[in-house]
């Protein structure tokens, strides 16, 4: 990767030495301590769960609600443990027509509502009808549902849905973002789309929903008679924290058994830990850069207060030539990361788009010379280029999570590279509630984002579609970055109806290819999973993919299906030393158990990992090494 002369300049420290502080005492109430003798609890950490509002699976957009609804309830057609290929769910097979307009899916006749009731190809009509009809539900799963012209159940265990045209969709029903509701309990609620979440629903996983403190935690309970199969324990907890720093905490405290989106110092402290076992792999989480590209409504209806000059593609790719991706991964993220290109992470390689003679390089001569030639050649007296047009100087507010202490570091590097084109960024930390609610409204210029992408690519790259700018004049998180363009609309319809996955891939490549050219938003690097959790409590979590994958944020639930309490399993309780690992930390064949590191350290407890923390700060003042909202939004 190729930089120019004197392009890094010394960046801010004082927001980085303060990230690096373990808080004290600032732990949410536990919910629940060690396992009783009666109960056996697996309680998960987790931070952002003051950010949902409320617990409606068809209304899902939140990476916490979708983990949520995995658990309760199963999908048409599951996202599969070893590859995420389509496999059974409430379906057991599909078939369609010879032209592809005519979908048959037959039902699995084992399925059963945690009530009792039967699950039926009626429930599933109704709840497609439903997304069809209602507005706020059809806003969410439209580039499914509006293509169908009708949709029967023929008996029981026969669904048949008839389109429009031609659609890669059908083949898996879009996943885990769409799940069936019971017909004859919703059939029953007069304003489904303001439905908010109520214990004790009929669900058709392997837990039902019996407690929800909001921006506390959520409490599910185990449905003896899964029809499935039910887990190995009785109940799961979702428990929220202010900080990751407070999760280390109670992991090391035992009062939770399992927490995910480490950075690297936490990571690094918790394998010193005697009873902690520390798990990696390749993720989904997207680290982005978004730009206020010109909010407005699907009629031209103006809205926000971005700065005008962010509507031009020129100054977005010069900006994209001096983020310089390889450093962040490095430094930043300790390498536990892979620098980013598209929307479509290199985890699903089926869609992903390799740049290629494409590749934007990093250089600030590039980016100003682009500049220059797009005619933002003047400067103002304190010699901060000037927008022709508007004759607005090129100063943009960058809103950054003020909760994730990572994104301190990548904006002070950002702040400096983009300085050397003679912009001027205004960082301003925020909490996630208000930064996503600044940017649904258009009230930003350039912020950061977190996006976990699914396996199919249709569900991300819609983001960017016009159809997704609001309608009036009001705030939407239906949208990325208010962009349009018809070109791009084109290749998105053209992908829906290609069936064959080559053919479909290259257009999706092409889709992402354009918005590379654009730069409506800048992907800055694909975060690996980082995780840790309770060996002396727990064990067996499944992983996905299952070849060394993660455990939390899967496309499913087979990470918290398969998790058992050591005191049943019978084992050491630390997976790493499972006589069918292998030495390269490839998950066994039994259990798909979690990659794990080598816990055979000198036995740490909190203090111990604090006195890494303030080792690692130290270490600051030479070279700083840090880390950092639906499916998959946070």
């Amino acid at each position: 990767m190729t930089t120019t002369p004197d392009m890094r300049r010394p960046f801010r420290l004082a927001a980085v030495t303060l990230a690096l502080t373990l808080p004290a005492s600032v732990l949410a109430a536990p919910v629940a301590l060690a396992d009783s003798d009666e109960t056996h609890t697996l309680i998960v950490g987790t931070a952002g769960l003051d950010n949902i509002p409320h617990m409606n699976p068809l209304d899902s957009g939140w990476l916490i609600q979708g983990e949520l609804n995995n658990l309760m309830y199963d999908p048409m057609i599951r996202w599969s443990q070893d590859d995420y290929s389509p496999s059974p769910g409430l379906v057991t097979e599909w078939d369609f027509s010879d032209d592809g307009l005519t979908w048959t899916y037959t039902m699995n006749p084992d399925a059963t509502w945690s009530d009792g009731e039967p699950i039926t190809a009626h429930d599933a009509k109704f709840t497609y009808d439903l997304l069809m009809e209602n507005p706020v539900f059809n806003g969410r799963h439209g580039e499914l549902v509006n293509n169908f012209t009708s949709v029967e159940a023929t008996d029981d265990h026969t669904l048949v849905i008839e389109i429009e045209e031609p659609s890669a969709l059908m083949a898996h029903l879009n996943g885990t973002s769409i799940m069936i509701m019971p017909e004859h309990v919703w059939g029953d609620i007069e304003n489904p789309d303001e439905y908010h979440g109520e214990p004790g629903q009929p669900t058709s996983g392997a837990f039902e929903l019996a407690e929800w403190r909001e921006g506390e935690f959520v409490r599910l309970t185990a449905v003896e008679d899964y029809w499935a199969g039910p887990v190995a324990y009785d109940e799961f907890i979702l428990q929220n924290f202010q900080t990751p720093e407070a999760m280390v905490q109670a992991l090391q405290a035992g009062e939770v058994d399992l927490i995910g989106n480490l950075n690297p110092q936490q990571y690094a402290a918790l394998e010193a830990a005697d009873h902690v076992t520390t798990s990696t792999g390749p993720g989904r989480r997207l680290q982005s850069l978004n730009f206020n590209v010109g909010a407005r409504t699907q009629d031209g209806e103006e809205i926000g207060d971005g700065h005008p000059a962010l509507r031009d593609p020129a100054v977005r790719l010069a900006i994209h030539h001096v983020i310089d991706k390889e450093q962040l991964v490095q430094v930043a993220m300790d390498g536990h990361a892979i620098p980013g290109v598209s929307l479509v992470p290199p985890i699903f390689s089926d869609y992903y788009w390799e740049p290629g003679d494409e590749f934007i390089e990093v250089s600030a001569d590039i980016g100003n010379q682009i500049l220059d030639d797009a005619g933002y050649d003047e400067r103002n007296d304190a010699g901060v280029r000037i927008d022709p047009e508007s004759g607005e100087p090129l100063e943009f507010r960058l809103h950054y999570h003020s909760d994730r202490p990572t994104y301190a570091i990548v904006k002070d590097f950002i702040v400096d590279w983009v300085a050397e084109l003679d912009i001027v960024l205004n960082d301003i930390a925020m909490d996630t509630t208000p930064l996503n609610e600044a940017g649904d409204a258009g009230n930003y210029d350039i912020e950061f984002g977190t996006w976990n992408p699914g396996p199919e690519a249709t569900g991300t790259l819609v983001y960017h579609t016009c159809d997704r700018l609001p309608t009036e004049p009001e705030p939407t998180d239906l949208t990325f970055a208010f962009y349009c363009n018809e070109d791009y609309d084109a290749l998105f319809e053209a992908q829906l109806a290609e069936s064959d996955l080559e053919a479909r891939s290259e257009i999706l490549r092409e889709m992402q290819a354009l918005l590379y050219e654009e730069t409506p938003s800048i992907q800055m690097y694909y975060e690996n999973q980082l995780e840790a959790y309770n060996s002396e409590r727990w064990t067996n979590f499944g992983t996905q993919p299952s070849a060394g994958g993660m455990i939390r944020e899967q496309q499913g639930a087979f990470g918290y299906e398969a998790a058992t309490p050591v005191s049943m399993d019978g084992g050491s309780g630390d997976d790493a030393t499972d006589d069918d690992a292998t030495d390269d930390d490839t998950p066994a064949d039994d259990g798909e158990p979690a990659a794990a590191s080598d816990d055979d350290g000198a036995g740490a407890t909190p203090w111990i990992i604090a006195a890494v923390v303030i080792v690692v700060a130290a270490g600051v003042l030479l070279f700083v090494r840090r880390r950092r909202t639906a499916d998959e939004r946070e």
